[in-house]
């Protein structure tokens, strides 16, 4: 079982932050920030590393959101559990870094704009962050 903790991160326009990964294939497929745990590592431990190492910030405050499973994207048929948590930065001024290709804010439109996420995220988190308000509502256009 994969365990990964992953933080859910919003900008002021209630915008959610997700990640390309540089892979052999060019997989296109976002993902949340974060990682694998490392040998004897707190959660809280464990996202403040991935984020220092994949987009040079600092976490200012993290929150337990929910925990997910599923089957890993990038480890082909492995069994995958995800932590999530509610993630401030003390700043949004991110760097990628390492096996980050590319950080993209997205909103419930993220399809319509060609983004494509992984299972879990797609089916999972981003509704269960819709029902429960975390999204930011668009103002309808007259």
């Amino acid at each position: 079982m994969i365990d990964h903790i992953a933080a859910l991160i919003f900008n002021d326009d209630g915008q959610l932050l997700v990640l390309r990964k540089k892979t052999a294939d060019n997989r296109k497929e976002c993902i949340l920030p974060g990682g694998k745990r490392e040998k004897n590592e707190s959660d809280e431990q464990t996202l403040r590393r991935e984020l220092l190492e994949e987009l040079r910030v600092e976490v200012k405050e993290q929150n337990y959101y929910k925990r997910y499973l599923d089957k890993a994207v990038f480890e082909e048929g492995e069994d995958f559990q995800q932590t999530t948590y509610i993630t401030r930065l003390k700043s949004n001024n991110i760097e990628v870094r390492h096996e980050i290709k590319e950080a993209l804010w997205i909103d419930l439109d993220y399809e319509k704009n060609g983004i494509l996420c992984n299972s879990t995220l797609k089916l999972k988190i981003i509704p269960d962050l819709k029902k429960d308000g975390f999204f930011k509502q668009k103002e309808m256009e007259r």
